[in-house]
């Protein structure tokens, strides 16, 4: 073989063997890292369900100064749509509410004759109740709302009135429940699990309250003493049971 040939015959070889070696090199598995995995949607919370709690704190009424008021709150919402809510709530307040007020008038106890009579007048709210509906906007953690029904106070109501050196001349007084109604709104936050805590307003209007006068000649009259409205700004804390109606217990997915 001419040394030409030779060298034709080992170039071919070196070639075959280069190709042979590049299509084994792309025949080899590639590895790639695999994806990145998908972040978990973020849990937001489902308010449906019972809730029970307490709350305090201040209030004021026409006819009684500013006054502690302090009690508990059971209810239920529902979650829809999907960010509003509806509900129910009964409450239930003792409070401070408690006025004593003294005034001073000339009175005609017999013709031409004018004498001054103090009257010496005391209200207390003992406590107020009401059962309401409720009506929000819940965005995750948080929910505002607005809320209304119907109302009731216990109230006690006693006038005396006296002429100086004559005495008591005629009592009045007056112990019941009165009915009205509340409106108000707050708002509540998801703090920890199945907790939340808020702040509420409610106005309440109230009816009045009826009892008996009467005076040393041995008269009783009818009489009523207004009862007005009342103020309330309260904080609140609830403890958030699972619904029994089968809505999420504490959150959900969206």
């Amino acid at each position: 073989m001419s040394r030409f040939a030779k060298v034709l015959l080992a170039t071919t070889v070196l070639s075959a063997g280069l190709t042979a070696v590049a299509v084994a090199a792309d025949l080899r598995p590639v590895y790639k890292a695999p994806p990145a995995a998908m972040a978990p949607a973020p849990l937001a919370y489902n308010w449906s369900g019972f809730y029970i709690g307490g709350h305090a704190g201040a209030g004021w009424a026409d006819n009684a100064d500013t006054a502690f008021v302090g009690g508990g709150q059971i209810g239920y919402n529902y979650q829809f749509a999907p960010n509003w809510l509806i509900g129910i709530e009964g409450d239930f307040s003792g409070t401070s509410f408690s006025r004593s007020a003294t005034s001073v008038m000339d009175v005609e106890v017999a013709p031409g004759i004018l004498l001054p009579v103090t009257q010496n007048d005391n209200f207390d709210l003992n406590w107020i109740a009401s059962v309401r509906g409720r009506i929000g906007y819940t965005w995750d953690r948080f929910m505002v709302y607005f809320t209304g029904g119907g109302a009731w106070a216990n109230v006690d109501f006693n006038s005396t009135a006296s002429i100086a050196g004559l005495g008591v001349i005629g009592t009045a007084s007056a112990s019941d429940t009165v009915s009205g109604w509340v409106i108000g709104g707050g708002g509540e936050w998801l703090f920890a699990p199945n907790w939340t805590v808020g702040v509420e307003y409610l106005h309440y209007e109230f009816g009045s309250v009826s009892g008996t006068a009467s005076d040393v000649g041995g008269g009783v009259t009818p009489f009523s003493q207004d009862v007005g409205s009342v103020d309330v700004v309260r904080a609140r804390l609830n403890y958030k049971f699972g619904d029994w109606f089968g809505k999420a217990p504490v959150g959900a997915r969206y």
